[in-house]
C-alpha cells in the first residue's frame, strides 16, 4: 500500500492542520492567513483524497458567457444547468456522478465536505439561478469514475468586486483536473487565467483540458496559437507537460438555443473525444500524481510555518528575558536609598546578645560613644563629594529618598512595558548577556530585532514587542497608574523595614558566625570588643554601582547571584581611625557579606515581587504561558512533519 494513503499518514496531516492553526493563533503569526488557505487545501484537497474510491473531479470553468454550462449539459447528457446568452445565470455549484453511487452515499458526502455543506438533490434547474447551497445530481450516462461539476461565473461583477469568484474558488480547489473553456474575446485575458492559474499551481500542480469556443473559420493552427497562449498564461514553460488536450468547439447557433448539445473536435486528429479522454484516465494514478504534487507542497509549507513558529517563539523568549533584565535592573534602580544602618545595627544587637560574659564587659568599658562614627560620616560625604558638613539624615529624608527611588524605578518599568519595543542595555559580561546575544542574532532580519551596539562591553538590543502580548499590554495601559503608585506607596513601610524572617535569619546567621569561630577568632574578638572597632552604631552605605571607595576607609562586598546579576556591591564604610590590619579586615568582611547578602535579597525579592504584581505580572504570566503551550505544538508539529516526510520518501 502506498504510504500516502496509510491511516498513519492521515493521522499526521490531521495533526499538522491542527498544531499550525492553533501555532498561528497563539503565536499572531504574520502567515495566519497563507496558514488558512494552506489548511483548505490540506482539509478539502488532500485528506479526502486520501479516500479510497473517491472519483477523479473535473471542474468547468471559465469566464462569463463562455459556455460552461452547455458544455456540462453536453457531456452529461441532459439539460441540467441553465444556459443563455447572458452572464452570470447560474448562482450555484452542480455536482453531477454517475447514477451508480446513488448506493455510495458516502461518496457524494466527501465530494461535499470543501462545500461546507451535506449534498442536496437537484429538483428544479431553476434553483441554480439563485444563491444557495451546491446541487447533486446523479446522470445515467456518466461513467462511474468521473465527477463534473459546473461552476459559476468567476469574472462577473465590476471594479474587482466577483461576486461568484469565493464560490468557483473553493470548486476549482477541490477538482483533480479542470476544463477550462474560453473564447476568441477572452483568450488573452490575464485576469481570468491568472485566477486559473492560481488554481491550478498554488498548491500543487493539477492538468487541465482546454476547451476554445471558436468561430468555425478558425485554422487549426490560429487554435492552436490561441491555446498556447493560454497554456503558456497558466502554466508559463511548463505547459505541455500539464495541457491533457485541446479542443475546439465551433460556434452554432442551435447549440446557442439549446436545441443541440456542444460538439467538441479534438485538434489533434487522432485524439480522443473529451469524454472519452476523462473516463480513461486512472482515478487513482492520476489523484496519486496529484496527491503527491499537493502533498509536497503542503509538507513544504508546514516546514516554513514550523520555521516561523520556532522563530516566533524565540522572539517571545528574547523578549520575556528582556523584560525581566529591564526589572532586575529598575529594582536596583529602586534600593538607592536604603537604610543599611538600621540592619547592621541589628545584627550587631544580636550578635552583642550572644556575646560571651567578658566580651560584654570589654564593650561596655571600651566604647567610644560616637567619635568614630562622625569620622567615618566626614569621610564618607567627603567621597561623596557633598563638603566636609558632618550632617546624619534624618528619617524623614531617608524615607523621602526611598519612596523617590521607588516611584522613579517604577515609572521607567512602566513605560518599558507599555512600548512598541523593550530597549535592553547590560554588560556582556552578565550571564543572561549571552543567552540574549545568541537569540538576537538568530532572528535579526528575520523577527526584526536589532542588535544596536556591542562596544563598551556592553549590549544594547531593541526587541519589538511580540504579537500574542498586544492585547495584555493594551489593558496595562488602561489601568489608574495613580491609584497604582499610591497602592505602592502604601506597602513602601514593610518593604523598607525590618520583618520577622530577616530578623530570624540574622540570627541564624550570627549562630553560624559563632560556630565557625576559631580560637585565634576569639582572640581577635576579644582584642577588636577593648578597641571598639565594630560600634553598635556603625553606618552602612549602600552603592548600587561599580566604583571604589576612595581612600581606606570601605570594605567593598560583592553580591554575586542574586538574580543573575555580578555588578551589585555593597560598600561598608568603616571609620578610617580604626586603625584595623589586614587580618581584622578579613574578619569584619567575613563578617557583614553575610549580612549584607541577607538583607539585600529580602529587599531585592520584596521589590521585585511588587513590580510583578503591579506592572509586568501580566504580560511576563503570558509569555510564559504562550512559550509552554507553543514549545509543546510545535513538537507535536515536527513530529507529524518527519511523519509526512517518511511517508513521501518511501511513496
Amino acid at each position: 500500500m502506498d504510504p500516502l494513503y496509510a491511516d498513519g499518514t492521515s493521522d499526521a496531516l490531521a495533526c499538522l492542520k491542527s498544531d499550525a492553526i492553533t501555532l498561528a493563533g497563539m503565536l499572531g503569526l504574520e502567515s495566519h492567513a497563507a496558514i488558512d488557505h494552506w489548511r483548505a487545501a490540506v482539509e478539502e484537497r488532500l485528506l479526502p483524497r486520501l479516500t479510497s474510491g473517491f472519483p477523479l473531479v473535473a471542474a468547468i470553468c471559465g469566464g462569463g458567457s463562455s459556455g460552461k454550462s452547455t458544455l456540462f449539459n453536453s457531456l452529461v447528457g441532459e439539460p441540467l444547468s441553465p444556459t443563455g446568452g447572458r452572464a452570470g445565470i447560474n448562482r450555484r455549484l452542480l455536482l453531477a456522478l454517475g447514477a451508480g453511487h446513488r448506493q455510495t452515499p458516502g461518496i457524494a458526502g466527501v465530494l461535499f465536505e470543501p462545500f461546507g455543506g451535506l449534498p442536496q438533490p437537484l429538483t428544479d434547474k431553476t434553483l441554480l439561478a439563485t444563491p444557495g447551497e451546491t446541487l447533486l445530481h446523479y446522470a445515467e450516462n456518466l461513467p462511474a469514475n468521473v465527477a463534473l461539476v459546473d461552476t459559476p461565473d468567476f469574472d462577473t461583477g465590476a471594479r474587482g468586486s466577483y461576486q461568484n469568484r469565493d464560490m468557483a474558488e473553493a470548486a476549482l480547489r477541490a477538482a483533480d483536473v479542470l476544463i477550462y473553456i474560453f473564447t476568441n474575446a477572452n483568450y488573452n485575458n490575464r485576469d481570468n487565467t491568472d485566477f486559473i492559474a492560481r488554481m491550478l499551481t498554488a498548491v500543487g500542480t493539477r492538468d487541465c483540458f482546454l476547451v476554445y469556443r471558436v468561430d468555425p473559420g478558425f485554422s487549426a493552427s490560429e487554435v492552436r496559437a490561441h491555446a498556447g497562449t493560454v497554456a503558456a498564461n497558466l502554466y508559463g514553460d511548463h505547459a505541455e507537460a500539464h495541457v491533457l488536450g485541446v479542443y475546439r468547439a465551433d460556434e452554432d447557433n442551435r447549440v446557442a438555443e439549446g436545441s443541440r448539445p456542444m460538439t467538441l473536435t479534438p485538434v489533434d486528429v487522432d485524439g480522443p473525444g473529451l469524454m472519452a479522454a476523462l473516463a480513461a484516465m486512472d482515478a487513482r494514478a492520476v489523484r496519486g500524481a496529484l496527491n503527491r504534487s499537493i502533498f509536497t507542497d503542503v509538507v513544504d509549507q508546514a516546514g516554513a510555518f514550523v520555521q516561523e513558529a520556532r522563530d516566533s517563539r524565540q522572539l517571545l523568549e528574547l523578549y520575556r528575558d528582556g523584560l525581566r533584565t529591564v526589572q532586575q535592573q529598575q529594582v536596583r534602580e529602586a534600593l538607592g536609598h536604603l537604610p543599611m544602618d538600621a540592619v547592621v545595627r541589628r545584627f550587631s544587637e544580636i550578635w552583642q546578645t550572644s556575646d560571651p560574659t567578658h566580651i560584654r564587659i570589654m564593650r561596655q568599658t571600651g566604647r567610644v560613644v560616637e567619635a568614630p562614627v562622625r569620622l567615618m560620616m566626614r569621610a564618607t560625604r567627603w567621597i561623596r563629594g557633598k563638603g566636609a558638613e558632618d550632617h546624619l539624615p534624618t528619617g524623614s529624608e531617608t524615607r523621602l529618598a526611598m519612596q523617590t527611588d521607588l516611584i522613579r524605578a517604577a515609572n521607567r518599568l512602566r513605560q518599558a512595558a507599555l512600548g512598541a519595543s523593550l530597549a535592553v542595555n547590560l554588560p556582556e559580561s552578565e550571564p543572561m548577556a549571552a543567552a540574549m546575544r545568541t537569540h538576537a542574532h538568530a532572528l535579526t532580519g528575520r523577527a526584526r530585532v536589532a542588535v544596536l551596539r556591542r562596544d563598551t562591553g556592553m549590549l544594547s538590543l531593541e526587541i519589538p514587542l511580540h504579537p500574542c502580548l498586544g492585547d495584555v499590554q493594551a489593558a496595562f495601559g488602561r489601568v489608574d497608574w495613580s491609584a497604582v503608585v499610591e497602592a505602592m506607596l502604601g506597602r513602601q513601610e514593610a518593604l523598607f523595614s525590618m520583618t520577622d524572617s530577616l530578623d530570624e535569619e540574622l540570627r541564624h546567621l550570627a549562630d553560624d558566625q559563632r560556630r565557625r569561630m576559631t580560637t585565634v577568632d576569639q582572640i581577635r574578638q576579644t582584642v577588636a570588643a577593648m578597641l571598639n572597632i565594630i560600634p553598635a552604631t556603625a553606618a552602612v552605605t549602600y552603592v548600587l554601582h561599580t566604583g571604589d571607595a576612595v581612600g581606606a576607609v570601605g570594605i567593598k562586598v560583592k553580591l554575586i547571584g542574586l538574580f543573575g546579576l555580578n555588578d551589585l556591591y555593597a560598600l561598608v564604610a568603616i571609620p578610617a581611625t580604626a586603625g584595623m590590619k589586614k587580618a581584622d579586615l578579613k574578619q569584619l568582611e567575613a563578617l557583614l557579606e553575610p549580612v549584607a547578602r541577607t538583607w539585600l535579597t529580602h529587599k531585592l525579592t520584596g521589590i521585585e515581587a511588587l513590580f510583578t504584581e503591579k506592572i509586568t505580572g501580566a504580560l511576563l504570566d503570558r509569555a510564559q504561558q504562550v512559550l509552554d503551550q507553543s514549545a509543546a505544538r510545535i513538537a507535536s508539529m515536527e513530529n507529524a512533519l518527519a511523519r509526512c516526510r517518511r511517508a513521501l520518501e518511501t511513496s
